[in-house]
């Protein structure tokens, strides 16, 4: 028998068609796995002290105006390749607290970039709160 092309050569295919869909099956069922833990929505009292707390980081942010009251605030993003004058502001929603950004071109992903920072910012203010015995109150 010749070598090449062989027989069994449909099988190996479709043997190929099973084995990719036997992952792709295998991979959709396992992805809610990594998804991550049931997002509550967040009132924009809590929202906004992290904010607060991301614009006035010196090393990344210069805080130009800030309204509490409104909750909203212009920032220029600090080594920026463009600077230029941006917004952010506090809105309720249905689902929590919305968080608008109106940032320029700066030459990066500061949209992304601003968000991940109030992220971490919560996550330090809620492990902060959480700290604190429920009651006793924080020095002012």
């Amino acid at each position: 028998m010749r070598r090449g092309r062989s027989l069994l050569q449909p099988w190996r295919k479709t043997g190929i068609m099973h084995r990719s869909l036997w992952l792709v099956s295998l991979l959709s069922l396992a992805l809610p796995a990594f998804a991550s833990g049931e997002k509550r929505p967040i009132p924009c009292e809590e929202l906004w002290p992290a904010v607060s707390a991301t614009l006035h980081n010196p090393r990344n942010y210069l805080a130009v105006a800030v309204d509490n009251e409104a909750m909203r605030a212009n920032f220029v993003v600090t080594g920026a390749l463009y600077p230029a004058m941006n917004l952010v502001e506090l809105k309720p929603g249905k689902k929590g607290c919305d968080l608008r950004l109106h940032v320029g071109f700066t030459g990066a992903d500061d949209q992304w970039a601003f968000r991940v920072r109030v992220a971490k910012a919560l996550k330090k203010l809620e492990a902060a709160k959480a700290s604190i015995p429920s009651g006793s109150q924080p020095a002012q």
